[in-house]
C-alpha cells in the first residue's frame, strides 16, 4: 500500500451551541460562531490553495450533550460539515453525551478507517467516575491488529483526551490508564496520536518514537485549528489561529447586507465576528451606487454614462433610494471599534455619485473606480490607462480618504496592470493625502506598487472588502504580504490608515 498525500483539518472542541437550552460555565466561549469559525478556517486553506481531503474532529462537539435541544445543534453541525463533501471523522468528547450518536451522524464508528492510505484509529473512551475516563481492554488491542493486517498503512490515532506530555492539573484531563495507551502506540508503532480537551493545547512531542499532539480549542481565544499534510511516513502539523495577531487594526471596508453583490455578510454578524477575532475597527463601507438605484440598473453602470439616471432617483419617489434606510441603520451600529462609510465612484460628469444631502455624517469615504464610462471590449490598453489616471485625479479631488483596490479594473478588463504608472500613482495618492488599500477580494495587490507607496509616503489601509462572513476580520492574507515585502505588520500599525 502506498499511501497518497493528504491534507486535513483538524478540529477540537467546537461546543456548538444554537438550540440547545443550556448555559455555559465558560463564558468566554463564542459558541453559537463555532459553524462560522469552521467556514473560515476551511477558507484560510483554500485561500493558501489546500483542499482538505479529510476533517477530523477531535470531540466536544456540542456543549452539553443531555441538555435540550444539542441532539438538533450536533444534526446541524454534522449536517454543514457533510455539505462541504468532505470526508469528515468524528470522535466523541466528555461533552458530547452519546458516542452512538456521534459515530452514526459522522459514520465514524470507533475503530480503523482507511483514508487515502493511511489508517486512522478511532477511539471513544469509556467513562468510569466524575469525568474519569479509560481506554477498554478491547481498544487497547486495536493499534497492534491495525498493524497487522495493514503493514504498509501509517497510523494515526485519534481520541479526545491528550495522552503525552503529562498535564499537571487537578482536573483529570488524560486516561486514567494512560501509560497502557503509550504502550500500545509505541507497540504498533502509530505515527501520530490527535488529540484534544485541553483548550490550550500541547505541540507535537515524541515519545518512544510516537509523536503526540493536543489541539487547541477552536472556540476558545486565539480560536486555532491545525493543518496536517501527509506524505506517507511524514507528516506537517501547522497550527492557525483565527484571531488577529496584531493588535489595533482597522479594515476599511466590510460590506453589509444592503450590498447586492453580498453573499453572507450582515452587518451584526461582522461586528460579532470583528469582536471576537481582535479587529480593533470595523468599517461598515457600503456601495453608494447600490443603495440609490435597484440591482436592475445599478449593474449595468449607464448612471457613469446617464446622469437623468441619478438625478431621477434623487428626486424620487422613493428619494435617493435606499439610501435614507442605510443612513439610519448604519448610524445604530456605530459605536466602540465600529465606524459608518460609503464606496464612492464617479457618476455622468465626473461628479462623485453623492447627493449633497448624503455627504455629511460618515466616518470615512472609499473612492473607487469600478467601471469608466467609455471603456468598452476592445479598448486599447494605453486608452484605458489615459482614462484610468483621468477619473483617479477626479476622485482625487473628491473627499475621499481611501483609494479602493488599486489597479483592480484593468484585471476585469483581462489587461496587464500597468506598472510604470505605480509611481505616479502613489505620488498622487500621497499629495491627496488619500491612502492606498491592500485588498484581496478578487484582487491580487502587487508588490512593486507597495513599494512605490512607501517610497513616495503613501499611507496604507487595509481592507476585507468582505462580501461573505468568512473574508471578515480575516487579515491573514494583508498580513503575510506585508510580511513577503519585508515589512514587520505591528512597525506599521500607527502609519495604517484608520478614521478618527
Amino acid at each position: 500500500m502506498n499511501p497518497s498525500p493528504l491534507d486535513v483539518l483538524i478540529l477540537a472542541d467546537l461546543h456548538y451551541t444554537a438550540r440547545a437550552r443550556h448555559a455555559c460555565a465558560v463564558t468566554n466561549r463564542p459558541k453559537p460562531l463555532a459553524l462560522m469559525f469552521i467556514q473560515k478556517a476551511l477558507a484560510r486553506l483554500r485561500d493558501q490553495g489546500i483542499t482538505p481531503g479529510l476533517i477530523l474532529l477531535l470531540g466536544d462537539l456540542v456543549d452539553d450533550g443531555d441538555a435540550p435541544g444539542s441532539a438538533e445543534d450536533l444534526t446541524q453541525l454534522a449536517g454543514e460539515l457533510l455539505k462541504t463533501g468532505i470526508r469528515i471523522l468524528a470522535v466523541p468528547g466528555n461533552h458530547d453525551s452519546d458516542p452512538a450518536r456521534v459515530a452514526q451522524l459522522f459514520d465514524s464508528a470507533p475503530g480503523l478507517h482507511l483514508v487515502s492510505g493511511y489508517g486512522f484509529l478511532l477511539f471513544a473512551d469509556q467513562r468510569v467516575g466524575n469525568e474519569h475516563y479509560v481506554r477498554t481492554a478491547g481498544a487497547l488491542a486495536e493499534p497492534a491488529q491495525a498493524a497487522a493486517q495493514h503493514p504498509g498503512a501509517p497510523l494515526i490515532a485519534v481520541q479526545h483526551h491528550p495522552l503525552h506530555p503529562a498535564i499537571r492539573d487537578p482536573y483529570p484531563y488524560m486516561l486514567d490508564n494512560n501509560d497502557e495507551v503509550l504502550a500500545s502506540f509505541r507497540e504498533a508503532r502509530v505515527l501520530l496520536s490527535l488529540s484534544g480537551h485541553y483548550p490550550p493545547g500541547q505541540p507535537t512531542h515524541v515519545h518512544e518514537g510516537v509523536a503526540y499532539n493536543t489541539a487547541s480549542a477552536l472556540t476558545e481565544a486565539p480560536f486555532a485549528f491545525q493543518h496536517l499534510r501527509l506524505e506517507g511516513s511524514r507528516f506537517e502539523l501547522t497550527t492557525h489561529t483565527l484571531r488577529i495577531a496584531v493588535p489595533g487594526l482597522c479594515d476599511v471596508h466590510c460590506h453589509t447586507e444592503f450590498a447586492y453583490c453580498a453573499t453572507t455578510v450582515a452587518a451584526g454578524v461582522n461586528r460579532a465576528l470583528a469582536e471576537q477575532l481582535g479587529l480593533a475597527t470595523l468599517c461598515l463601507t457600503e456601495h453608494a451606487f447600490h443603495l440609490y438605484f435597484p440591482r436592475e440598473i445599478a449593474w449595468t453602470y449607464d448612471w457613469q454614462r446617464d446622469r437623468g439616471l441619478a438625478e431621477a432617483v434623487w428626486n424620487g419617489p422613493p428619494r435617493r433610494g435606499r439610501m435614507a434606510a442605510y443612513r439610519h441603520f448604519a448610524a445604530a451600529q456605530r459605536g466602540p471599534g465600529v465606524r459608518i462609510g460609503l464606496e464612492v465612484d464617479l457618476m455622468a460628469g465626473g461628479e462623485l455619485l453623492l447627493h449633497p444631502d448624503d455627504a455629511t455624517g460618515w466616518d470615512l469615504l472609499v473612492g473607487a473606480i469600478h467601471e469608466i464610462d467609455t471603456v468598452r471590449k476592445g479598448t486599447p490598453q494605453a486608452e484605458m490607462e489615459r482614462l484610468f489616471m483621468r477619473d483617479l485625479d477626479q476622485l482625487l479631488t473628491c473627499p475621499i480618504q481611501v483609494l479602493a483596490h488599486p489597479f483592480r479594473i484593468f484585471a476585469r478588463h483581462q489587461m496587464a496592470k500597468p506598472e510604470h504608472l505605480f509611481r505616479e500613482v502613489a505620488e498622487r495618492l500621497a499629495r491627496a493625502g488619500v491612502a492606498a488599500e491592500i485588498n484581496f477580494h478578487t484582487n491580487q495587490p502587487e508588490p512593486a506598487f507597495l513599494r512605490a507607496c512607501l517610497a513616495a509616503g503613501t499611507r496604507l489601509a487595509l481592507g476585507s472588502d468582505a462580501h461573505r462572513f468568512e473574508e471578515v476580520a480575516d487579515f491573514d492574507r494583508h498580513l503575510r504580504f506585508l510580511r513577503e515585502a519585508g515589512l514587520e505588520p505591528r512597525d506599521l500599525v500607527p502609519q495604517l490608515y484608520s478614521p478618527a
